[in-house]
């Protein structure tokens, strides 16, 4: 959902080796000065103003970006106050992207800041916001807005990473610093955890796209087995098993347009993950991988 070197992405991408996923990046996201993640970095490209979008929706453009992500984010879901994209700069961004042919996700963590991304007309969430408790109410705004949520949940249950790194299932797929990463937690989680998980089955009733998404590799998180623990609180929040695995296999490839992939069907492309057991009734049985297949070729498991 961003990486801050397109170079290495585009360098990743030519690799095309059979046992590697496909990969697919934001590239630089849209922020300005000051704000996340800039705090995090010397140096990211950032925007002042509206005149900055054309140039740098461009720029995206050439280095590869497969879509586009915008920070709208303040901090003040965890006690702090930082700059964040201004409206009239976020409905450019997104106007730009989408006259390019891009889709466009936001990453906002309050409810007032998921109203500027609706209002900038974006196609997605990359977060159930948590700063207050989602109503039915609002649900309906998300639902008429014809945005999609990636809910996140894993991040907010950081603390439960260690059960994963535990997982004999999964250790043996886990190199060690991987394993120290889920071992990792924050604290003061209580909110988001609770907000996050009682805004599953309000979305799923109001008929809103719910995609997976862990948001790895922040602590208690990483790539591939924070997958299988965000299925399962995704189940925990209201979701049926099935619907839980509808939201990581045929969600995200309807709404981030990758035609070829997402069923078993005549014709696309045979992506497939063997278990021990049935998900459909028992969502951990995905953690008892068996076989893998990718693009039709079995894989080394």
């Amino acid at each position: 959902m961003g990486c801050r070197y397109p170079d290495f992405v585009a360098q990743l991408k030519t690799l095309k080796r059979p046992d590697l996923s496909d990969l697919r990046s934001a590239g630089i996201v849209a922020s300005v000065d000051g704000s996340h993640p800039t705090q995090f970095f010397d140096y990211y490209p950032t925007l002042d103003g509206v005149g900055d979008v054309d140039s740098f929706i461009d720029t995206r453009i050439r280095e590869g970006s497969d879509y586009l992500k915008i920070i709208i984010e303040d901090s003040s879901v965890i006690g702090k106050s930082t700059p964040f994209i201004p409206p009239e700069v976020s409905t450019a961004v997104t106007a730009r992207a989408h006259s390019h042919g891009l889709l466009v996700v936001a990453h906002a963590q309050s409810r007032r800041l998921v109203e500027q991304a609706i209002e900038s007309g974006v196609d997605g969430l990359a977060h159930q916001y948590v700063d207050e408790p989602l109503t039915a109410e609002f649900a309906q705004v998300l639902k008429a807005a014809g945005v999609f949520v990636v809910m996140t949940l894993a991040v907010y249950h950081s603390c439960e990473g260690v059960n994963l790194a535990n997982d004999s299932r999964l250790q043996p797929k886990l190199e060690a610093r991987w394993r120290d990463v889920l071992c990792d937690r924050v604290d003061g989680q209580g909110q988001f955890q609770a907000y996050g998980l009682a805004a599953v089955r309000l979305l799923r009733d109001a008929g809103i796209p719910i995609l997976a998404g862990s948001d790895s590799a922040n602590p208690g998180t990483t790539y591939g087995a924070s997958m299988h623990h965000e299925l399962e609180l995704l189940v925990r929040g209201g979701l049926t098993a099935t619907e839980a695995l509808s939201a990581a296999t045929i969600a995200p490839a309807k709404h981030f347009r990758l035609c070829d992939r997402g069923r078993i069907a005549p014709g696309l492309r045979a992506d497939l993950v063997l278990v021990e057991g049935d998900p459909t009734a028992d969502i951990d049985a995905t953690k008892s991988i068996r076989e893998v297949w990718r693009n039709g070729m079995r894989l080394p498991c």
